[in-house]
This record gives structure tokens, sequence and C-alpha cells, in this order.
């Protein structure tokens, strides 16, 4: 088995310094990790270089600080495994980073299991062992840093990044208003329908009332019945007229008078004519 240093290019291809970008290096050997610190910012160029001993201390610092892009980090620490860190980030994580692992403990095997962790926005392209000369080590970091650059650049124009994630949230947002404008216009015309059926049912039965009325009054025209009921209204007005008639004395009569009883009353067929008096006469 043999663990080396992976291929590397000149050093005049390398790429240019990072300028602001931040570096995490994570190794609880502290001489290791402040020679480390001291030639990552004198030499390599990176303006912050922030330091870990432990695990979840890394995970901690890569969580309060944005800047962080590339990580050194060692695999045998107090209380996590580089390993147990590299699951962290990928269930966690936030934002792209770049990890390089440079252990004592170099294998095959963990060396498979580091890189199995990877994913296009955790970059876990680089494993170097221990001992490690720093010289070496520069066109690696620089490599790993420029690795993210251009996995962000691939995030922002393929479908998924950054960018898209943002359109399809708005386009998320202007379906649900449209969704809901669609939701209360069907509310009202479910509601106009009903007044419409309701309207509807109302005419209907008024049409039908009409419709049997007039079939009522025709037949009854077919069958004779309008001419017996003509004829029973005209009985009926004549019985009230003789019931009432009687009733009614003749205006200018008195009581005597209307009923023929009084003393001076003389039948008109037996009462005769007074001799009208002569021309010129006295009347006697």
């Amino acid at each position: 088995m043999s663990i080396g240093y992976p291929d590397q290019e000149p050093l005049v291809d390398t790429p240019p310094s990072p300028g602001h970008a931040a570096i995490l290096v994570v190794d609880e050997d502290p001489a290791f990790q402040l020679g480390l610190k001291t030639f990552l910012r004198e030499y390599v160029g990176f303006e912050k270089v922030f330091t870990a001993r432990s695990g979840q201390e890394a995970l901690d610092l890569i969580e309060s600080e944005d800047s962080i892009e590339v990580v050194t980090l060692d695999y045998q620490m107090p209380g996590m495994t580089g390993i147990d860190v590299m699951q962290e980030l990928a269930r966690t994580r936030r934002r792209p980073l770049s990890v390089m692992m440079i252990t004592g403990y170099p294998s095959q095997e963990l060396e498979a299991q580091f890189r199995s962790l990877g994913s296009p926005t955790l970059l876990a392209s680089h494993f170097v062992p221990k001992p490690v000369e720093f010289e070496k080590l520069e066109p690696l970091v620089l490599r790993a840093h420029e690795e993210l650059l251009a996995a962000k650049r691939t995030g922002t124009e393929e479908p998924g990044g950054a960018a898209d994630q943002s359109d399809d949230e708005e386009l998320e947002h202007t379906f649900a208003e449209l969704e809901a404008k669609l939701g209360a216009q069907s509310l009202q015309l479910t509601s106009l329908r009903e007044k419409v059926d309701a309207q509807r049912g109302k005419w209907r039965t008024d049409f039908l009332i009409v419709a049997l009325l007039v079939f009522a009054v025709w037949l009854a025209g077919e069958f004779g019945l309008l001419d017996e009921v003509e004829g029973w209204w005209t009985d009926f007005k004549d019985e009230v007229t003789e019931a009432v008639a009687p009733t009614e004395a003749a205006p200018g009569t008195s009581e005597s008078d209307s009923d023929g009883s009084g003393a001076d009353a003389v039948p008109a067929d037996t009462r005769e004519s007074a001799p009208l008096p002569e021309s010129g006469g006295t009347p006697l």
C-alpha cells in the first residue's frame, strides 16, 4: 500500500491567491496547527486563518463564520473523527465547502470513505498523508479553493442553483397567489350558480301554474263547463235580487198605505171619477 501526494501541476500554474477567503485548520497537534496557520497566512495569501482542535469546535466555527471556504481536516481528534465531521457537514451544511483531509493515519480505506462523502457542494478531492511539506501543500490548497469557486459558479448556472432556487420560490409564491384568487372566484361562481338555479326553479313553478290554469280554462270551454258556470251565476244573482227586493218600501208611502189597510182606502177598480164642472158654472 502506498499513500502519496496527488498529481501536482508545476507551481507556475497554481491558481491565484485566495485574497479575502478564509480557511480553517482543524488539527489536534498544536505545533502542526501553528506552523500551517502561519504558512497559509504569510506565504499562501489567506487573510483569515481560523483554527480548531476538535471536530465540534470546527463545526461551530463553520456555522458562525460564513467566510470559511476551505477546511484542512485531521482524522484523529478528541470526541469526533474527521469522518464524523464530514458526515455532519454532509447532513447540515448551508453553503459550499472544499475539505482537505491531512492525516497521520493514511489508508486506502480511509481515503475511499473520505471521498465517498463528497458532493458537488462538499468537495472532498484532496487526501494528504503526514508528514507533509508545506511547500508541496500550497498548490493543493490553492487548487481546492479554485475548485470551490468553480462549484459556486456552476451552482448558480445549472438547474437547482441559488438563482434557480430563488426563481422557483418566486414562481411558487405567484402560483399560490393565483390559486388563492381562483379559489375565491370559484366560491363566487358557485354562489351565483346557486342563486340562478333557485330563480330558475321559481320560474319553472310559476310557468307550470300558469300553464295549468290555461289548460283548465280550455278544458272547461271544450266540455261546456263555462256555460254551466255562467248559468249558475245568473240564477244566483236573480235569487239574491228577489230575496232583497220585498224588504225595500217604495219612497213617499206610509206603512198603512203600503199594506192597503187604511180607512179611506178605496179600491182602484170601484172608484168613480167626479163629474167635471161646466164651463162658467159655480162648483157645488
